[in-house]
Order: C-alpha cells, then structure tokens, then sequence
C-alpha cells in the first residue's frame, strides 16, 4: 500500500484530568500541520577539528509549533477559539488518524487568526499550537485475529 487517506483526521483539546469540562473537538478542520521533534544542535568544534570540518552533538528536543486551519461555521467557535488563545494555558491535545493512531501533547494556543475575508471566499481561522514538553505518537491497535476455523479435521 502506498499511504493512507487523512480525510477523518480530528484534532480535540481533552478535558483537564480530574476536572470538570468536556473534550472539546476542533471541528471542520483544513489543515493540521507537522507534529514531531527537532532536536538543537551544539556547536563542539574545536582546534583539533579533523579536516576543518565543524563538528556537533545533539542538544535538547523541540517539538516546536503545530499549525491547524479550518473554517468557521459558528460564531461560537471563534469565541471558544480565541478565549483558549486569550487563555494561555497549556492543554492537553490529541490528533487522531482513522486508523486510531493518535498523537497526544500538551499545547497552548499561541495564536488564533480569524481568516481574511474576500468577497467570494469562506469564513477561516488559522491558529498555532505551541508544543511543551515531549508528544507521544501511539499506533493503531492491531486488528483482532480471525476466529475461523481452517482445519480439516471434521469436529
């Protein structure tokens, strides 16, 4: 197989745990950007340098900013959307594939955009989730064994 479709794709800010409030999910979503790591780098060249070549080591990981776009079908969510960002607390944030594979992060908007406005064009938002701390990547579950019975014995 060459890929899989990400037509099904949700982004969902969770409800704090041991709290009260509800998940809430981002919906009508264009876009969720790249979500991983990067990690700086540390400049260790010295005088003893091989071949005047530069030469480094891993620092610490970034997970840097996830971008997501969509469009706005209620006045409500852009409410919502810019109280999150008007908030600057860190949430907790997930991104699921059809699949079940999913991402899990802690996040705090750092900024909501609401689009530009054209005189044939649909309403949209823009926001930035800033990562903090390490996200998690978990696969899809495997899916379950068959049950079929393909022996030859007679039962």
């Amino acid at each position: 197989m060459a890929g899989f479709r990400t037509i099904g794709t949700t982004l969902t800010k969770k409800a704090p745990v041991g709290g009260s409030g509800l998940d809430l999910l981002i919906a009508h979503l264009t876009s969720i950007g790249e979500i991983g790591l990067e990690n700086e780098e540390i400049d260790v060249t010295d005088l003893d340098s091989a071949d005047d070549f530069k030469e480094y080591i891993a620092g610490t990981r970034d997970a840097g900013d996830v971008s997501v776009s969509g469009n706005i079908v209620t006045d409500d969510a852009v409410a919502t959307l810019y109280g999150l960002a008007d908030s600057r607390t860190i949430e907790a944030w997930e991104v699921k594939y059809p699949s079940g594979a999913k991402w899990n992060f802690n996040a705090f908007v750092k900024s909501f955009k609401d689009g530009e406005k054209t005189p044939d064009g649909v309403a949209t938002f823009s926001m930035s989730l800033r990562v903090s701390g390490k996200p998690t990547f978990t696969p899809a579950p495997a899916p379950a064994a068959s049950s079929s019975n393909n022996s030859n014995t007679p039962e």
